[in-house]
């Protein structure tokens, strides 16, 4: 069930009750619609549903007007429990009318019959769902927002078959009564959500802050469509939308009401209803959900446009009842069941700060003035026109519509972006990238000079090292090539003015052949560090290029070195980062995928030791990396938004923010890319990934000699801790080499018997009990690590303890790290603010 309706674990509560609440709302609907529909086309006839069009829009701006007010003084729970009182008293009100009524006054009852349905046919629509959006973030949207819409469906056809059974033996107004109980039945269900489920915050800053007067509500909502084109592009389409929509009412109605008895046309309704929300609940069970996945939200808004331009297509060639079936099921299937459960997700692209005042103006209004529209053209043109001309008219506004669709398909994802950016505090503009130094011909006694500063850099202190960077940085120049290895090596350890000073002296140098080399460096870099390294990069032109695809396209690179070849050569040859771009991503993917499933298989033995549990989250921090990593390769090639906006999003803890940030991903790439993304994601195993054999000591063999620096060191660690120790050396062979950094190679050494030191596996775990590192990512308490001595140095030093003996960490050696990894700086600052931090 949970794979067939595609649920989460510990979602059917929450999915069972929200939809419980839908179905009983559309229950007290269907069985209106039903009555309302037969009793009014019986009284009075479908040549007058033209002038029902025309008073919806007065109704709808009285209706409108009120629950803007209530908007501003109530909650939303409380709106949602005058709504219910609302309803139990107007079925009650509107039945002892028309019940009253004298014979002289007509058909007047059952034009308020007909209003009363238009009205909470908006109404009722608007509020489910303006209530569910709260409980819901996108993702969970796409999944499970067909489901109530399937529950919806379900209880539109339940109340359109009660009306269909009973037609005989009540009259029509009676239903008012059935309607009336049904919404009594609703109102502790909807009490019961509030108490169970909490609501969601649109950002990570609060954007519930909603202008506190329904004059300031208006202000911002005319604010937006001046300001936001995806706004004003989706109030148009739902604005065309509804004149089909009453085209197709009149059409239907006209043709269907010919030749029947108020009796007949009401069984006829009830079966057509029925009929068309059995069709609902198929779609939206099984089909919507797989379609907006597998084609997009954007391209799912292009199926009714298309829809009802056949359908108009048809009434134009041939007529009669088979084309007045189709507008039906255009209507009351197509409508409903596709285009009504894509525009919950569209709503979601509109700005977050102004998002319920909208919805209630466009829902409330701007559709009803497209019946307002509909109307008066009906009424003064529909005795001088023809069927098959209002067909016509029918066939140019679908394809007016279509183009509307296919404009707001391209504001799509750049409304998503800036969403996103719109739920987010601005805490400044990025660093503006350094420029590059000048560089000039060099004299030999520079070169000389050089030379001799770089063979005095070692075994330097601190203040020593720093001013003889500061000479590099004068005396290099081009050919000093024996400067750049001690450089790099020293980079690292130099404090902020000494690093830039160092990148400066590498700049001088320009030989692009180091720059494997210099970008070795990136991982222990700050980040204005490296947008320096990148415009170094990009200073060394157009001869850059195959170096930085060699950096780019090597795995054994980290992601920081990669990260920065990817964007200096995007600057350099887009051609050639663009041919670079799938092949690398897909290559990702596919890694990070096994790295997923091999983070599950050590996570799943019975008895983990702490060296197993921390490689198994080395290779899920392996899989955000690498999921990071291709994102940015996709925002470099045109494919995705900002890429520091998106994946600054896609790690909130806020699930409003991170679903928006993937459902910009979603939009953003092909349907064989994001099938690789998805499952990452969402951190689960993809249904294709193939499992591979081998028991759990030959995997942990297999990554520790992979050279992947501190998983391998990990992976050799939990090995100890299953084998005995003489077959350690064997098990080890090929593990180390020249190129393993040399706070690995003393850990290889203490795992194979050659020293009692703790390893850094140890000391990072001692790091990790600690609340203001624990959250740090895994490089920068390796960083914290490799700095934590067996004494105490300076004031303010951080006790570790481990096995028994105590290791300290210097202050200012963790301040420094702080700077040069922001997710240290964040954990950190966390730890020491009480208030409550999203991100």
């Amino acid at each position: 069930m949970n794979r067939l309706f595609r649920i989460e674990t510990g979602e059917w509560p929450k999915l069972l009750q929200f939809g419980l609440f839908g179905l009983l709302l559309q229950t007290g609907m269907g069985v209106g619609f039903a009555a309302g529909d037969a009793a009014f086309l019986s009284h009075v006839g479908p040549d007058r549903l033209p002038l029902i069009f025309l008073l919806t829009p007065g109704v709808m701006l009285v209706y409108t007007a009120v629950f803007s007010v209530l908007t501003v003084r109530l909650s939303p729970d409380q709106i949602v429990d005058v709504t219910l009182a609302a309803l139990i008293a107007g079925g009650a009100l509107l039945w002892a009318f028309i019940e009253l009524s004298p014979p002289a006054w007509g058909g007047a009852p059952y034009y308020a019959f007909k209003l009363y349905l238009a009205m909470w046919y908006i109404g009722i629509y608007t509020l489910f769902w303006t209530f569910t959006d709260a409980y819901f973030d996108i993702q969970d949207a796409k999944r499970l927002f067909p489901l109530f819409a399937a529950f919806c469906a379900l209880g539109t056809a339940l109340g359109a078959l009660i009306v269909s059974l009973f037609a005989g033996r009540l009259p029509m107004h009676g239903f008012l009564l059935v309607w009336s109980g049904l919404a009594l039945l609703t109102a502790p269900v909807a009490r019961r959500l509030r108490l169970r489920w909490r609501r969601l915050s649109d950002g990570e800053v609060d954007l519930d802050e909603e202008p506190a007067s329904v004059g300031a509500q208006l202000a911002q909502v005319a604010r937006t469509f001046r300001t936001s084109p995806y706004a004003a592009a989706l109030a148009l389409t739902m604005f065309v939308t509804l004149l089909l929509t009453n085209l197709a009412e009149y059409q239907y109605a006209v043709i269907l009401e010919k030749g029947r008895s108020e009796a007949e046309l009401a069984a006829l309704f009830g079966r057509l209803y029925a009929a068309a929300n059995v069709f609902n609940l198929v779609v939206c069970l099984f089909v919507f959900n797989r379609l907006v996945t597998r084609i997009g939200v954007r391209n799912v808004a292009l199926i009714l446009p298309a829809t009802y331009f056949i359908v108009f297509a048809v009434f134009f060639l041939a007529g009669g009842t088979l084309a007045a079936l189709a507008a039906f099921f255009a209507y009351h299937g197509v409508l409903t069941s596709i285009e009504y459960n894509n525009q919950n997700l569209l709503f979601n692209a509109t700005p977050s700060d102004v998002r319920r005042p909208l919805r209630t103006v466009v829902e409330g209004m701007a559709e009803p003035l497209a019946s307002l529209l509909a109307g008066g053209f009906l009424l003064t043109m529909a005795t001088q026109v023809d069927m098959r001309e209002l067909s016509g008219i029918g066939v140019l506004l679908g394809a007016v519509l279509i183009a509307i669709v296919l404009g707001l398909r391209h504001l799509y994802p750049q409304a998503m972006a800036a969403n996103m950016r719109r739920g987010w505090l601005n805490f400044g503009e990025l660093a503006a990238r350094a420029p590059g130094p000048q560089r000039g011909p060099a004299s030999d006694a520079s070169h000389a000079s050089a030379d001799r500063i770089a063979e005095g850099l070692a075994g330097l202190d601190p203040s020593a090292l720093k001013a003889a960077v500061g000479a590099l940085r004068t005396a290099a120049g081009p050919g000093d090539i024996g400067v750049v290895t001690p450089l790099v090596s020293i980079l690292p350890n130099l404090d902020r003015e000494g690093r830039a000073a160092a990148l400066e002296a590498l700049a001088r140098i320009g030989d692009v052949e180091t720059i494997p080399q210099v970008l070795g460096a990136a991982p222990q870099l700050g980040p204005r560090d490296l947008r320096r390294l990148e415009a170094l990069m990009v200073e060394f032109g157009e001869a850059a290029v195959p170096r930085l695809i060699q950096v780019l396209a090597s795995p054994q690179a980290s992601y920081r070195a990669r990260s920065v070849a990817a964007r200096a050569l995007s600057d350099l040859s887009p051609a050639q980062f663009e041919a670079q771009l799938h092949p690398i991503a897909n290559d990702e993917l596919d890694e990070a995928g096994r790295s997923l499933y091999l983070a599950e298989h050590f996570e799943s033995d019975a008895e983990p030791s702490p060296a197993l549990a921390l490689l198994a989250h080395a290779y899920r921090e392996r899989v955000g990396q690498a999921v990071d990593f291709v994102l940015e390769l996709l925002a470099l090639g045109g494919r995705l938004p900002d890429f520091d906006l998106l994946v600054v999003s896609l790690h909130s803890a806020n699930p409003k923010v991170r679903g928006n940030a993937i459902e910009a991903i979603a939009s953003g790439v092909d349907h064989a890319t994001w099938s690789r993304l998805d499952p990452l994601l969402n951190r689960r195993t993809a249904s294709h990934q193939i499992h591979e054999p081998g028991d759990l000591v030959t995997r942990l063999e297999d990554a520790a000699r992979s050279r992947r620096g501190f998983e391998a060191l990990c992976a050799a660690q939990a090995l100890r801790d299953r084998v005995a120790p003489r077959e350690m050396p064997q098990r080890l062979r090929g593990a180390v080499s020249l190129e393993t950094p040399s706070a690995i190679r003393e850990s290889f050494a203490v795992l194979m018997g050659l020293d009692e030191r703790p390893t850094l596996v140890d000391l990072v775990c001692a790091i990790r009990q600690r609340s203001d590192f624990a959250p740090a990512s895994l490089d920068a308490q390796q960083a914290l690590a490799e700095r934590a001595a067996p004494d105490a140095t300076g004031a303010g030093a951080i006790e570790l303890r481990l096995q028994g003996r105590t290791w300290w960490l210097d202050a200012a050696d963790v301040e420094d790290l702080a700077a040069r990894y922001p997710d240290l700086a964040l954990a950190m600052l966390k730890a020491r603010d009480a208030r409550s931090y999203a991100a």
